[in-house]
């Protein structure tokens, strides 16, 4: 939040040192215009999308047990065990793109597409606003709000939960009012030109803003507030088809338009699949399978396109291995690939080691530094899409509210769209601007899909639907990418809760690491702490009133989540 200030001070600096005309004068290059249009702005932001996301979805993706370290090193085994590392920015980039990246940016958006009668571009940018807002707090808890980007001011009061759930109400209604508007300047850019997620085409950007609504409204389950309908109405109205999710795409020319999660930008080198997500795809949890008697019959046909296999299959399940928090791969350093008898028992230990990311049998980056396409697995590659938002979830979070409705009749219905639409995702044939495709070698196959809808991991009539079945499905089809959401609704289940119609746990087989990290004084983590270089060096004494500088503030559970 200094920022600003430091931006002012340097430009007072300058403007003394060169003499204020000759300062402005660069900025009359028509080629780097001082105001330019909101079309040539637009594009850079959608780009930033996955800044806050990728870069801090590598701590919450642990959090959530989507992926684990493969080492015992000391700082990741930290975020597996659900802690946190003082005096560092780790974890502060949703943070850092609220108030830095999106920020005066797409302020600037707003304020000069109204001036220009740009309705779509202001309508676009207030839900992108709205959308970074709802992050940020749901991540953090309380955050700065109504003091946001006010000019000559360099300490920030931070606006509690539902002030902030408020606003992105009334963001996201705004919004949804100058999408509707279509009387456009005649002279100036339209949406199309700079909008390379929906090339402009308004109907899909009020589906998004609906969703944001949705998930707004449907965080507050737990409370007596919480209106199951609302959240229904806003999901229908949201994204339907894959064709509606909305994705950022990557050209992978370079660093920085390479994805944040492939080959080249090796930053999931420590990342391994969970054991948790294994057992959801290989019927352990979902079809109640005993992990010494699992099937192919029972396996979930997603499993090869999203998970690694190892080199031994003699596990039962294909080969597919994953991490426990904070233990890391037991097979990790292993080298002796020959195998070897003691007794009756063959040992290849080395051949059981987690694979990487990138790919079947790869244990290390192929090819960092190196554009390269060969390496590919699943959202895990140099030009795979990066989701932010599918109609996928949208149906589970209508299955899941409809469910607490009692209409269980809607809750199936959603429940079984859910699941087809994710099937649909990994099967998507193409991508905007050429990203490639999802699937391993070949699409699933539609007797592969009908064998699984009809087979033990899915309910098959609304009375015996659960709310485990649509959660862990949901689980399911967020890995990998929606890992704000998953950690929305863990939290919201307080990880471990029962289900009540049930008496069993909500996230079957969800265990809390088994060693806390020293902070968390017994308790699991339910808000990250503030971005170290801006709050924690300029806003101190603001985080001394909400009990930001205690060892366990990362445990404070935040409003959303509270009955």
């Amino acid at each position: 939040m200094k920022k600003s200030f430091l931006y002012i001070f340097l430009f007072t600096v300058l403007a003394g040192v060169f003499g204020c005309k000759k300062f402005l004068d660069v900025n009359t290059n028509p080629v780097v215009p001082q105001f330019p249009n909101v079309s040539a702005v637009f594009p850079t932001q959608i780009a930033a999308y996955p800044r806050g996301l990728q870069w801090d979805g590598r701590y919450a993706s642990r959090y959530i047990q989507n992926f684990g370290s493969y080492t015992t090193n000391a700082t990741n085994v930290n975020w597996d065990r659900m802690g946190y590392v003082g005096a560092s920015d780790a974890n502060g980039d949703i943070w850092r793109q609220a108030y830095i990246g999106f920020g005066r940016n797409l302020k600037y958006i707003i304020e000069t597409g109204i001036k220009n009668q740009q309705w779509d571009y202001v309508g676009a940018a207030l839900a992108m606003q709205a959308a970074i807002y709802q992050y940020t707090t749901d991540y953090h808890g309380d955050i700065i709000f109504s003091e946001a980007f006010r000019d000559n001011q360099t300490a920030f009061r931070f606006d509690d939960q539902e002030t902030v759930y408020k606003g992105i109400d009334s963001i996201c209604r705004l919004a949804i009012i100058y999408l509707n508007n279509t009387n456009y300047s005649p002279t100036q850019d339209r949406l199309a030109k700079g909008d390379y997620v929906y090339n402009g085409n308004v109907s899909k950007w009020l589906k998004y803003t609906y969703g944001i609504l949705a998930r707004n409204f449907h965080r507050i389950s737990n409370k007596a507030s919480y209106n199951p309908d609302s959240v229904i109405y806003y999901c229908d109205k949201s994204l339907a088809t894959t064709d509606d999710d909305f994705l950022v795409a990557f050209d992978a020319t370079r660093n920085d338009d390479a994805n944040f999660f492939g080959t080249y930008r090796n930053n999931l080198a420590d990342h391994r699949q969970s054991n948790f997500i294994v057992r959801l795809l290989d019927g352990t949890t979902l079809a109640n399978t005993p992990a010494s008697a699992v099937t192919a019959y029972n396996r979930d046909p997603r499993m090869r396109h999203m998970l690694s296999a190892s080199h031994d299959t003699t596990n039962g399940n294909g080969g597919y291995r994953g991490v426990d928090p904070g233990i890391g791969d037991p097979y990790n350093g292993l080298s002796n690939w020959w195998t070897y008898a003691v007794g009756s028992t063959s040992y290849n230990n080395a051949r059981k080691k987690v694979a990487s990311v990138w790919g079947d049998t790869t244990y290390a980056n192929p090819s960092a530094s190196v554009f390269s396409t060969s390496y590919q697995k699943y959202l895990f590659g140099n030009k795979a899409v990066m989701p932010v938002m599918t109609a996928s979830e949208i149906q589970f979070m209508k299955s899941e509210a409809a469910y607490k409705k009692g209409d269980k009749a809607t809750a199936y219905t959603a429940y079984l769209n859910g699941i087809n639409l994710h099937f649909d995702f990994i099967n998507r044939p193409s991508f905007p601007r050429g990203n490639t495709s999802l699937f391993t070698n070949n699409p699933i196959t539609q007797a592969e899909r009908t064998a699984y809808i009809t087979g033990n991991n899915v309910r098959q009539n609304p009375a015996t639907l659960r709310l485990s079945d649509i959660m862990l499905q949901k689980y399911i089809a967020l890995w990998g990418w929606g890992f704000f959401e998953t950690w929305v609704d863990l939290r919201r289940y307080h990880y471990t809760d029962i289900d009540p119609e049930t008496g069993l746990q909500v996230y079957t087989g969800f265990a809390l690491p088994s060693t806390l990290a020293s902070t968390n004084n017994g308790k699991p983590v339910y808000r990250v702490r503030p971005r170290y270089n801006s709050e924690y060096i300029w806003n101190m004494e603001e985080l001394r009133r909400l009990g930001g500088l205690n060892d366990d503030y990362h445990t404070y559970e935040c409003w959303f989540s509270q009955p």
